[in-house]
């Protein structure tokens, strides 16, 4: 993200349009659809924010305003001017960080001359989770796949439950979650996956709206292999 530029700390979120906001944002010279520099809709003027007051609160709420993951610090020191930016139409920018959208946070208007195009914000988030079931004989069916930062990888079936499998199946929109029948004892469902084994050890409730809010270890912890991939079998809606 060259040529971006933040005061202090550039915090990473992401950028896109939010549709039906009454404060949309867009990114530019991003590297995806979840990073780059903001700008915002502001009383009818798209313009950037100033860096000054930003923070990991209002990070948080435009990733989650705007439909990425979770936003993420850029540890490298900031770059000089950011390209093209256009002038500060938001000095600063106040939020709990519990809020959905940017409307809902303390907006102070800002003055171009208030803040240089070197002292804007410069912002990336996490792409956003996603879920998906292959191998099988449809979208419903198939080993569990997810996506955790923009790279997809398989699920342990180390702990692995019904309960598990309803949550997928419901996230998916998909029926209720059935089972994947009488298979060999410790071989994968619907053959191995490659890459990255994402999740072991998931726990879910039942109330989840997603499998990333179930308990598991963390992110890319595991004693598994590919053998161990775990498939899910709901009904077709």
């Amino acid at each position: 993200m060259g040529g971006l530029l933040g005061l202090g700390l550039c915090f990473a979120l992401c950028c896109g349009i939010a549709a039906g906001s009454a404060v949309p944002a867009q990114l530019r010279s991003g590297r995806s659809r979840c990073a780059g520099h903001l700008e915002l809709l502001f009383a009818g003027t798209w313009g950037s924010v100033c860096a000054e007051g930003w923070d990991g609160a209002a990070a948080r709420v435009l990733c989650r305003q705007l439909g990425c993951g979770r936003p993420r610090l850029v540890p490298a020191p900031c770059g000089p001017v950011a390209d093209g930016a256009s002038p500060v139409v938001l000095q600063q920018v106040q939020c709990t960080g519990q809020e959905s959208a940017l409307e809902q946070c303390v907006l102070q208007p800002g003055h171009p001359s208030s803040c240089p195009t070197d002292r804007v914000v410069a912002i990336e988030c996490e792409e956003p989770f996603q879920l998906r079931l292959v191998g099988g004989p449809g979208h419903c069916a198939g080993r569990l796949e997810v996506n955790r930062a923009g790279q997809w990888g398989t699920v342990c079936d180390d702990g692995w439950s019904q309960t598990n499998a309803a949550v997928v199946c419901r996230e998916l929109g998909c029926g209720a979650a059935g089972t994947v029948g009488d298979l060999p004892q410790g071989r994968p469902h619907f053959g191995p996956g490659t890459g990255r084994i994402w999740l072991d050890d998931v726990h879910c409730r039942g109330q989840e709206g997603s499998l990333q809010d179930c308990a598991h270890r963390t992110w890319g912890r595991h004693d598994c292999t590919h053998q161990e991939d775990v498939g899910v079998v709901c009904q077709d809606t």
